[in-house]
């Protein structure tokens, strides 16, 4: 798989797992022609654009659970087992990258803050 079937104009328009004389022609599945059928959205960055943005999600969901588990509104333990993990998992792995973004950020000479305008 897969065999596709074109338009007159050379688009792939379907997908066969088996040849026929309506798909004769094999392409692999890598295949940039077979990424855009199957997700046509893909070729104009609306895919990259939605991944962004559960990205970003996914620090939301991570810092409302933080709040929820410090107002003591949820316990981690009402979490089942393999959330729990996960959710210990991604805590360790923030606060050692925070921590290593905590060396590599610029400090002031004096320590202070300095006063926003």
């Amino acid at each position: 798989m897969p065999f596709v079937k074109r338009d007159a104009s050379g688009r792939v328009v379907a997908l066969f797992r088996e040849r026929s004389d309506e798909a004769p022609e094999y392409l692999a599945t890598n295949s940039p022609e077979i990424a855009e059928f199957s997700d046509p959205d893909a070729a104009r960055g609306e895919r990259g654009n939605m991944l962004q943005s559960d990205l970003e999600m996914i620090r939301v969901y991570e810092d409302l659970i933080d709040i929820l588990i410090s107002k003591r509104i949820v316990v981690l333990t009402d979490f089942p087992t393999k959330a729990q993990e996960k959710l210990v998992r991604r805590k360790r792995l923030r606060s050692s990258l925070s921590s290593l973004t905590d060396v590599l950020a610029p400090e002031d000479d004096d320590g202070e803050e300095e006063a926003l305008p």
